[in-house]
């Protein structure tokens, strides 16, 4: 792909901006903010381009974050990291581990920025765990005036608290600084069970686990749970050779079938729809019963190199159970054959502005299927089941809402639209998606 096109994941959008920039410095970026808003213009940050909405869609100057990478600092109590906001969290991750440190949760992805995980809300599973942006303590942000901002509880605490879901339309994002914890294992136990067995008793068993989820296809009425559990760091020496083996295999036997086998399945289906249900049951099946123990990271993040579009929206917990019941109905009635399982995890409440996690322990649902199907009516009857139990869908991935929408499922939606208007009262960071989910 040419450098001066962009384009989601999975090639749902894209865009061939005017002007792309890689700034190899903060004060590049500020020279380059003053500039584009000189003559007008609008500008876009794009990370790594995992979200499938065009939350980052550049109708004008692209500016890319590759340069602006690393880790910067540790609190001399290494209880708190900054990084400048290009650094991916599989990069992150590893530079932590070099001072014995990690993050207290992640979600799935190990690709996307740092500055793309903070804006979008991403989060992993558990309820006694908040989405990602909860573990920031500090950040700086470049505003459409070029003026640097230091945003934390103490200061700045309203652009702060806005700018934990910012969705880049407050500003660019330069450092994060995290809540980060000493080094951890995890435990996994990945179990095959019924359908009929987990939905009744899923928010017991997330309630009695550190983290837990479950997939789930819906053609079929076997689910696939996973529990982790959290596991102090041992002495670095302590996995034997027979143990570093087996840990290599189970990482080669991952990534081949979650990667190039899952891939040749779902490439498979494209050319003959009426195989997907059995390429489904097929993926269950070497899909065995497992435990074993990592590093925190390892097991959190799950790097899939396979394309996709991905929906998902979050729900109060307490509705789950009924949730449920009514989506299983809706895609047996549609008898949808999808080529990925839909997930299902959780998170803790938190008080961020435009998190999907406001006010209310969630849960979330994932939708996902190959680039290469079509998935609109699949999504769309998703939707139609999901906007009746006051879903509000995830900023970075696929859905159909607007601002009128939006308003109602945030309570403090209009204080951040009228922050914005007051950050940025010209546009400069705006783009279609951005008019359409903020914008009257």
């Amino acid at each position: 792909m040419s450098e001066n096109v962009w384009s989601t994941w999975g090639h749902r959008h894209d865009a061939e901006p005017n002007r792309v920039f890689k700034p190899r410095s903060v004060a590049e970026a500020q020279d380059l903010i003053k500039q584009v808003a000189a003559s007008g213009g609008q500008i876009k940050v794009v990370g790594a381009s995992r979200s499938s909405s065009a939350i980052a869609q550049p109708t004008d100057t692209m500016l890319s974050l590759d340069n602006l990478v690393g880790l910067t600092g540790v609190s001399p109590d290494h209880k708190q990291a900054t990084f400048l906001a290009g650094t991916t969290v599989q990069h992150a991750n590893k530079a932590l581990a070099t001072y014995g440190l990690a993050f207290e949760n992640l979600g799935r992805l190990g690709q996307q920025t740092l500055a793309g995980a903070v804006s979008t809300g991403t989060h992993g599973t558990g309820l006694g765990f908040g989405i990602m942006p909860t573990q920031v303590t500090a950040l700086t942000l470049l505003t459409s005036t070029g003026e640097l901002v230091e945003c934390s509880a103490e200061r700045n605490p309203e652009i702060f608290r806005a700018a934990l879901v910012g969705l880049g339309a407050l500003g660019i994002l330069t450092s994060i600084t995290f809540r980060v914890v000493p080094s951890f294992r995890i435990h996994a136990s990945e179990r095959a069970r019924d359908f009929n067995e987990i939905v009744p008793t899923f928010i017991d068993r997330s309630r009695g686990s550190d983290h837990y989820e479950f997939s789930w296809f819906p053609d079929g009425t076997q689910v696939r749970t996973r529990r982790l559990t959290r596991l102090p760091l041992l002495t670095e020496g302590f996995m034997e050779p027979s143990a570093l083996i087996s840990q290599a295999r189970r990482h080669g036997r991952d990534y081949a079938l979650n990667n190039g086998i899952f891939e040749v399945m779902n490439f498979v289906a494209t050319r003959a729809p009426s195989s997907q249900k059995l390429l489904n049951k097929v993926s269950n099946l070497t899909s065995g019963n497992r435990r074993y123990a990592d590093l925190s990271p390892t097991v959190f993040i799950l790097n899939r190199t396979v394309r996709q579009n991905n929906m998902e929206y979050a729900f109060d917990l307490q509705v789950f159970e009924e949730l449920m019941k009514d989506l299983k109905k809706h895609l047996e009635k549609q008898k949808v054959h999808a080529g990925y399982p839909i997930v299902v995890r959780t998170a803790a409440a938190d008080d961020i502005p435009l998190s999907q996690a406001y006010g209310r322990e969630t849960v979330f649902i994932s939708a996902r299927e190959y680039w290469r199907q079509p998935f609109e009516e699949y999504f769309t009857g998703l939707e139609s089941v999901f906007k009746d139990y006051g879903g509000r869908p995830h900023w970075g991935q696929m859905h159909s809402l607007d601002a009128a929408d939006l308003e109602k499922l945030y309570p403090e939606f209009s204080a951040f639209t009228s922050l914005r208007e007051e950050m940025d009262p010209d546009g400069l960071f705006l783009n279609p998606y951005l008019r359409k989910v903020l914008l009257p």
